[in-house]
């Protein structure tokens, strides 16, 4: 029985695996198993690449392999590793990503020492070979709930989460239904259950060379509308003032997906008349500007 089990959920791009996976092989700390979950439906081409990667690390036995029949999407995926994991302690890391070396031995450390049963940390975002940011430090808080809600706070915890099995199990870990925004329903979940150790460390390499995966503009109003369904009876025990940043944000998040989608008929209308205040359209903007300098001109 290892004490830290670290689920990958895998779908496309086994070209970035192999990367993962070494970044779990040279960790300074070794009592882990690694469960590597095959999303891509058997017999696919990205299936049959991850496979024979896989193949490499056979003689490995803290690795494990399993294939799903079909894809089921990263929510699914995720359950299966957890569920099937023996370790005390639950690790994700999305198949892109990397862990840096520290990063079990530190988080466990903190676990163990503040005896909470989740933790997060900070991460350095990598585009092309070459890092363009690294998250902020996120100030202590009695609560991070409503300002990760409120998209205040960004902890990419499907990569930088350590988390108790025993907290997964009592939160049933990730809900299905959910094939976006599976971090951020499982996040606030969480953070109504227990108290988040957020770690000022940076131990977390995110890679995003390849995220594409830009969902159309009808997908996203779908999910977000089975998002506000589940949560409308929290958010509406918010204080007012971060109900109204909640709508808000939520325009903001479809402007911005329309403009990811080139449909500037739709941007327009939202940013200048879909409800924003003049406080939200200068950040709006001002958030724009500094992702188009800071991912393409750097």
């Amino acid at each position: 029985m290892a004490k830290v089990s670290v689920i990958i959920p895998s779908y496309g791009r086994p070209e970035f695996l192999q990367k993962s996976i070494q970044s779990v092989l040279s960790q300074s700390f070794q009592d882990w198993e690694l469960i590597v979950v095959d999303d891509n439906g058997v017999g696919s081409v990205s299936q049959v690449q991850t496979q024979t990667l896989l193949n490499e690390y056979r003689d490995d036995p803290r690795i494990h392999y399993h294939i799903q029949e079909e894809n089921r999407g990263g929510s699914a995926a995720r359950n299966i590793g957890w569920k099937s994991a023996s370790g005390e302690f639950i690790c994700f890391l999305d198949n892109d990503d990397e862990f840096y070396p520290e990063k079990l031995k530190a988080q466990v450390q903190s676990l163990e020492r503040t005896g909470l049963k989740m933790t997060v940390c900070r991460f350095d975002s990598f585009k092309n070979g070459k890092k363009v940011r690294t998250s902020a430090k996120i100030p202590e808080m009695d609560s991070y709930l409503i300002p990760f809600a409120l998209g205040k706070i960004n902890f990419a915890s499907g990569s930088t989460l350590m988390i108790s099995k025993s907290l997964l199990e009592k939160v049933d870990g990730y809900d299905e239904t959910f094939r976006r925004k599976q971090d951020i329903e499982l996040m606030i979940r969480l953070l109504v259950e227990e108290s988040l150790h957020v770690d000022d460390q940076i131990l977390v390499r995110l890679n995003i060379d390849d995220r594409a995966n830009i969902p159309a503009v009808e997908n996203f109003k779908k999910f977000q509308n089975l998002f506000n369904l589940k949560f409308n009876n929290l958010f509406e025990t918010f204080p007012e003032k971060a109900q109204q940043e909640m709508k808000q944000y939520e325009i903001t998040e479809l402007a911005k997906v329309a403009l990811w989608n080139k449909d500037w008929k739709l941007f327009l209308r939202l940013f200048f008349t879909g409800g924003l205040n003049f406080t939200t359209q200068f950040n709006l903007g001002t958030d724009l500007i500094q992702k188009f300098v800071t991912y393409y001109l750097k």
